[in-house]
């Protein structure tokens, strides 16, 4: 995609969502924040994570480093402007965070909305999930993640029951089965509220145990998922926000 292509369609998607004044606010916002992380102690920041990323890639010869805005990629499905830019997250141990909820892995799925190249999809594999789903709109960043699926030391998996589906999150409807539900900052409000809206009508159906591990959390979105009855806030940071709903009258 040409330079002045990339250009044209940030444009058309800043002003789909912000407006002229918005879009305004919004440059000179972009403006302010490229200007702090001219600071050492930022620049020292992102250099250790790329660091850790290409350490990452090295390790399990898979490719998940980088960012990349959507901007840059061929995205068919309208809600791309409400999308957040790819940047895989740091290594996490699931199986520490999870561990303080004692779950029979085994029963539950694990689902990754704005999967990306997949790196999330590979970390969870090191659990014995019942199945892993990674939900991604773009093909390109979706073809990615299959080959590094292939890619990835089938010694390290222990759930080697993983499907990669290349779609819109707001369409997205969840299996009936107890939930793990990731998200990394993967879109905002307007689809977000789709996804509440779409988990809520699938555990009335289906009441189960649904744990929400929502990393870098968004105030506005924070906010819709604090308004859903059957969930609890179990823990609350600037890095990690978890839901659960095992204080749920109709789990016990």
């Amino acid at each position: 995609m040409s330079i002045v292509s990339n250009l044209i369609k940030r444009a058309k998607k800043a002003l789909a969502k912000h407006g002229v004044v918005g879009t305004t606010h919004l440059i000179a916002a972009t403006i302010l924040y490229n200007i702090r992380n001219l600071a050492p102690s930022r620049r020292e920041a992102l250099k250790l994570q790329r660091k850790a990323d290409i350490e990452f890639d090295g390790k399990y010869g898979v490719t998940t480093a980088g960012i990349i805005s959507l901007s840059n990629l061929d995205i068919k499905f309208n809600n791309w402007v409400y999308g957040s830019k790819y940047q895989a997250i740091p290594y996490v141990d699931f199986g520490e965070i999870l561990g303080q909820f004692n779950l029979p892995y085994e029963e539950f799925v694990f689902v990754d909305l704005g999967s990306g190249k997949g790196r999330a999809i590979l970390m969870a594999s090191s659990l014995p999930f019942k199945r892993i789903i990674g939900v991604e709109f773009s093909k390109e960043l979706n073809a990615i993640a299959e080959n590094n699926l292939c890619q990835y030391s089938e010694e390290a998996k222990k759930c080697k029951n993983i499907e990669l589906i290349c779609m819109d999150a707001a369409k997205y409807l969840f299996p009936e089965d107890p939930l793990v539900l990731y998200l990394y900052n993967p879109f905002e409000h307007t689809v977000m509220a789709q996804v509440v809206s779409n988990l809520t009508a699938s555990f009335l159906k289906q009441p189960r145990r649904i744990i929400i591990l929502y990393f870098t959390p968004q105030c506005s979105c924070t906010e819709l998922w604090d308004n859903v009855k059957f969930l609890s806030k179990f823990k609350e940071s600037k890095e990690l926000s978890i839901y659960d709903t095992a204080e749920d009258p109709c789990l016990k």
